[in-house]
């Protein structure tokens, strides 16, 4: 994922900020922060991953479609470390815009950037200046001393704005990945020896994961994964999340239309453990209740939760009991963006559905009803002291069951 993705990806997910802030705490404790995914709500997790230790100690998508990164490959030395440079000294953790794209440009950029893929490459490249006197200048450019896109004010951008722009980033991607080849192959080396490990005491292999992962995408979303990037690993013990540590991460990316789809594979016997799915967060924003109006929603949402369970994974379990839980902030009078639903098996297993206020599934994962709720606790907390610490007032966050 380049570093714009990134930034573009927070603004396609929607997490609650004590999961984020519980995030920060997590990657801190580990201090190694790999390639830390999960209630993530995605990619976001990696910006925090940015914001917390810096760019250049979070992996780097490869760029492994063979066309561009023949171009890649091809591009002279100088400007790739001159792009390095840039982001080095950018004072800014990932590129923003001097505005939103138009519904029309988003359309038109999902559609251009599986061109690009297939090699629909910009007949020139984007313009750079360094300061915001020169970019004042153009109705497009791009600032490197901010990581800023200036888009033109009064129309869309064209087709070739929108390559340009695309084509850049993949180049900022590459930069970043060339800078720390060594240490990505080495970080490689130490995964393959672990997954070996992983396989000769009887789990299975990454490809076998790969092949898990893709059925569930078409069992769960009816895709076949066409069109999109295709990215997994194994999550070793030294610096994954203990939620995922022998867990294989499969994930395919729609960067185009910034749609993200993760699954976390048991490497020991290749059952699913978690999955998540990132989109439309102004949609679930938008759909967010009064205060008063929650409780009314929580019915509705259990039997939208288990029909996925039944319908989508085929888990038609009897369950001791189901519960919700959401936030609400009595001081801004606010609830949560997600309800998660909490499926409490017989023996012990939990299954956790995380729904937006529209039933929408956006996360799934396997777990117990004692660390969801001391996971879920600690969230609470993480918040409460983050608006303390950080915004200077006293919040109350409260969790409502049902």
């Amino acid at each position: 994922m380049n570093i714009t993705d990134l930034r573009n990806a927070v603004n396609g997910i929607d997490f609650d900020r004590e999961k984020q802030r519980q995030m920060i705490l997590e990657i801190g404790a580990k201090k190694k922060p790999h390639r830390y995914i999960r209630v993530l709500r995605t990619a976001a997790a990696v910006v925090v991953c940015i914001l917390t230790v810096g760019a250049l100690s979070v992996p780097v998508r490869a760029v492994v479609d063979s066309l561009v990164r023949e171009r890649m490959d091809s591009l002279p030395e100088e400007e790739i470390a001159k792009v390095a440079e840039q982001i080095k000294n950018q004072s800014t953790e990932a590129n923003s815009a001097t505005r939103e794209y138009t519904a029309g440009e988003k359309e038109r950029r999902g559609k251009l950037y599986a061109r690009y893929l297939n090699g629909l490459f910009p007949e020139g490249d984007l313009t750079m200046v360094d300061s915001e006197e020169e970019a004042a200048e153009h109705e497009f450019c791009f600032l490197t001393t901010t990581g800023v896109f200036y888009l033109p004010v009064n129309r869309e951008l064209t087709d070739e704005e929108i390559l340009q722009k695309i084509d850049f980033e993949k180049k900022q991607d590459y930069a970043v990945q060339e800078q720390n080849a060594e240490r990505i192959a080495e970080r490689e080396a130490k995964e393959k020896e672990q997954v070996k490990k992983v396989v000769a005491s009887g789990g299975i292999t990454e490809e076998r994961a790969v092949e898990t992962a893709t059925e569930y995408l078409k069992q769960v979303f009816g895709l076949d994964g066409s069109g999109m990037e295709l990215n997994h690993y194994y999550n070793d013990p030294d610096s994954a999340p203990a939620h995922v540590v022998g867990t294989y991460c499969v994930n395919w990316s729609d960067m185009g239309n910034y749609d993200y789809y993760y699954f976390w594979i048991d490497a020991a016997d290749g059952t699913l453990r978690s999955l998540t799915y990132s989109h439309d967060w102004k949609g679930r924003e938008a759909a967010r209740p009064a205060v008063s109006e929650a409780p009314g929603k929580i019915a509705g949402i259990k039997k939208q939760a288990q029909s996925f369970l039944e319908e989508k994974l085929e888990i038609r379990d009897s369950f001791q009991e189901v519960k919700s839980y959401y936030r609400v902030n009595v001081t801004d009078e606010k609830v949560s963006t997600l309800i998660d639903v909490l499926f409490v098996g017989d023996g012990g297993a939990s299954f956790l559905v995380e729904c937006t206020w529209t039933g929408e599934v956006s996360d799934f994962s396997v777990t117990t009803k004692e660390d969801y709720e001391e996971r879920l606790q600690t969230e609470v907390q993480t918040s409460v002291d983050y608006y303390r610490t950080e915004e200077g007032r006293e919040v109350k966050i409260e969790i409502v069951e049902n």
